[in-house]
């Protein structure tokens, strides 16, 4: 049965643009390692939803971690990036 945990997540501001950025790590703990792995991230401000995407990871061998970032290009962090109180994340399938 898949297993994975997300480690050090944080959302800010990209680098070179005003996008809102989230990255940090995901562990496979599961038996199995996986080429592809679907994770679904929603960010919310105040209970609504702002953004619901899903991003890919590959190799994702067991028991190992693996680093990630995605930008959020809909979303410019100088309008509504600090307003970002809650996300939700989570792998959506893994093959």
């Amino acid at each position: 049965m898949p297993n994975f945990d997300f480690h050090n997540v944080e959302i800010g501001k990209s680098r070179d643009l005003d996008e809102v950025v989230i990255k940090g790590e995901i562990y496979n703990s599961s038996e199995k390692s996986y080429n592809t792995v679907a994770v679904r991230v929603i960010l919310f401000v105040n209970n609504i939803i702002i953004a619901n995407t899903v991003f890919t990871i590959n190799g994702l061998t067991n028991g190992s971690s693996k680093a990630f970032e995605r930008k959020i290009e809909e979303l410019v962090y100088s309008q509504i990036g600090r307003d970002i109180n809650r996300y939700e994340i989570y792998v959506e399938s893994s093959f």
